[in-house]
């Protein structure tokens, strides 16, 4: 088993080092059948599930988020849409509380009191095991912004907190530090990546790139981050294969995030797990 936040009194424990990262696979329940998520024993080579974000109350963006494909990999463009929490309290936690499989929920707040509020409204929920907090969703980018984020959520709840880092912060070894020292359990790096991709008609879609293009400097980054922190690091960014785990595991991660390598394979997990 390995810990994932052993600072932590609550246990945050996975028997695979391989990670649904947030928003690959939603909420789990979308995917639950394919991937035999409440089968005994499992097959789907995950240690734990991150959702996609959620904030405090139902979010619906407009337009609606879709996926471009590029040469490079995936370009994921729209506002985080969601359900709300009472959605994942009253819905989908009573069905991850049947899973053998550690459920993280990714939180996204308007505002730091929303965002505090909603890391509350999680504490002793069954088939919740932790938080993560991604730090460009919410702009955080500098130290400060991050600490003040990092502090708020850790007030609000003692859950196992992953702070998510954004590859394309000015200092990110800075906000690495910051984070850990106003909470954080553990890292995970690197977010998405701001990018332009066309479209068929000829203009221009902004969104935020993930697959295979950035994953040299996501190992960078990682690497970086792991000399620098004693807390757990997921390693994400771009990680299709075996061969590409065991990368950011030699670089120190303790464990490796799958985004756009699930979203084009739902067995990647079992796939790279067994490699």
């Amino acid at each position: 088993m390995i810990d994932l936040a052993p600072n932590n009194p609550y246990a945050l424990t996975i028997a695979s080092p391989i990670i649904a990262a947030a928003g690959s696979v939603g909420y789990g329940v979308e995917v639950a059948r394919h991937l035999g998520l409440g089968t005994h024993p499992a097959t789907h080579g995950l240690g734990a599930l991150v959702t996609r974000s959620t904030s405090l109350r139902p979010y619906k963006a407009r337009p609606l988020p879709e996926i471009i494909e590029t040469p490079a990999g995936l370009l994921y463009r729209g506002e985080a849409h969601n359900p709300g929490l009472r959605a994942v309290r009253e819905r989908f936690a009573p069905i991850w509380a049947t899973w053998d499989l550690p459920m993280v929920v990714s939180l996204w707040g308007e505002s730091v009191a929303d965002l505090a509020e909603a890391a509350a409204l999680l504490e002793g929920v069954e088939g919740v095991m932790g938080i993560e907090l991604p730090l460009a969703a919410h702009g955080a980018l500098t130290p400060e912004a991050a600490g003040r984020l990092v502090a708020a959520l850790r007030r609000a709840t003692m859950l196992p907190l992953i702070v998510k880092l954004p590859g394309h912060a000015p200092d990110i070894l800075a906000l690495a530090r910051a984070a850990v020292a106003h909470g954080a359990d553990t890292l995970a790096l690197i977010d998405s990546l701001p990018a332009v991709a066309p479209l068929p008609d000829g203009t221009l879609a902004e969104g935020r790139l993930c697959g295979p293009a950035i994953a040299p400097l996501a190992l960078a980054l990682v690497s970086a981050v792991c000399a620098e922190v004693t807390v757990p690091v997921i390693g994400i960014g771009g990680v299709r294969t075996s061969a590409d785990a065991r990368a950011m595991l030699a670089a120190g991660a303790t464990a490796v995030g799958l985004g756009s390598a699930l979203l084009a394979d739902l067995r990647a997990g079992a796939r790279i797990a067994a490699g």
